[in-house]
């Protein structure tokens, strides 16, 4: 007799939000794709979409320069989760950043059959939404100005697969995460056809936001990487756009991972604390990251070149005579430079290995307290 597999929790499911233990100033639960689309013109990069919906318990915050107050907390009516929240997004046509395409109050209502469901934003004369299943995810970005058509299906078993994870901090702090790794895109920008691929994350942070560097590649053979390291130290008190700053040193991170699924053998590799290092530095005004991963079976290191920046800054009033200014910065990115191997000779990967690969890295500084 074997053990049953534990219950799955509600909110495992894609449309449903984690809504109790709420806490003031600091809950805040998003839904966030980007879209990396093939640009015949620029066979190296890509031109990139992200659309985040959010929503946050505060009472005062300023998305950019738009100054919003939740009107109604995640709310299950009628069968359907409401909340008021924005929309959000920016886009990178290939030549010139789009920042931000789209920031709007709206309310939403979330409604879903099982896997199935949708994300819809209440806003007349746009439509924001998210919705499908599994097999077929659809997102909308179309407006006055606007007209994306984003059609999402499985690429290959590993990376189409949805991944839930949530931990705690402390007793009263948490996350809880979703991810699908990639998806195959086709779909239309002002109703030409494009192609390309898509990554999404379903958040519920319940803790103080943290400075972090996060990263993803995504590579045309199927094979995947990110690596992640939140961390605290001089530049949790940044407080400016600007990209250079003497206050970017010293890093003292919670935590460091880097991922690498390799397609060809079929292997997951992971790199954890003190195997990983993360270096950066600015080449003009857009960074240059290498991350590097070693321990006693395998060895790694990916560079990174920026070349265009996308950002939002979060502010709220100030706390324990704090500011509280987050920047949360988004770049698309070449892969400059990637290998790995396994110290026993057994597996070999460069760059040209991989195909066509594109990325997006995220470098955030400040605090939300």
């Amino acid at each position: 007799m074997t053990d049953a597999p534990p219950a799955r929790k509600p909110y495992e499911n894609m449309w449903v939000l984690k809504t109790d233990d709420m806490i003031p100033n600091l809950t805040w639960w998003w839904w966030w794709w980007i879209f990396f689309i093939r640009d015949p013109e620029r066979p190296g990069r890509t031109k990139q979409l992200m659309i985040l919906w959010s929503t946050k318990y505060t009472n005062d915050i300023k998305v950019m320069d738009k100054k919003w107050a939740v009107k109604k907390l995640p709310t299950e009516e009628e069968g359907r989760l409401k909340f008021n929240g924005m929309t959000a997004a920016w886009w990178f046509d290939g030549k010139a950043m789009h920042d931000p395409c789209v920031l709007e109050e709206t309310d939403f209502e979330v409604s879903h059959d099982g896997e199935r469901g949708e994300l819809k934003p209440i806003l007349p004369g746009a439509d924001y939404r998210f919705f499908g299943g599994p097999q077929k995810y659809t997102v909308n970005v179309k407006d006055r100005a606007n007209d994306f058509h984003f059609e999402m299906t499985p690429w290959n078993d590993y990376l189409q697969k949805h991944r839930f994870n949530e931990n705690s901090y402390t007793k009263k702090y948490s996350y809880n995460i979703m991810k699908i790794y990639g998806m195959k895109m086709t779909g239309s920008v002002d109703g030409k056809p494009v192609e390309g691929t898509a990554y999404l994350q379903r958040v519920t942070v319940n803790a103080p936001a943290p400075t972090w560097y996060w990263g993803l590649v995504h590579c045309e053979d199927g094979s995947f990487i990110d690596y992640f390291q939140p961390f605290i130290g001089p530049q949790t008190f940044r407080t400016k756009e600007r990209i250079r700053s003497g206050l970017d040193w010293g890093d003292v991170p919670f935590s460091r991972s880097i991922h690498f699924y390799h397609k060809g053998s079929g292997r997951e590799f992971t790199f954890r604390k003190r195997s990983v290092k993360i270096r950066h530095r600015l080449d003009g005004d857009l960074p240059v990251f290498d991350i590097y991963g070693k321990d006693r079976e395998k060895e790694f290191h990916l560079r990174l070149r920026a070349y265009s920046r996308a950002f939002w800054r979060f502010q709220q009033p100030r706390r324990y005579l704090m500011s509280s200014i987050l920047y949360y910065n988004e770049f698309p990115a070449t892969v400059e430079e990637f290998s790995f191997r396994t110290l026993d000779g057994s597996i070999a990967v460069e760059k040209k290995d991989l195909g066509f690969t594109a990325s997006n890295f995220e470098h955030s500084w400040g605090k939300l307290i």
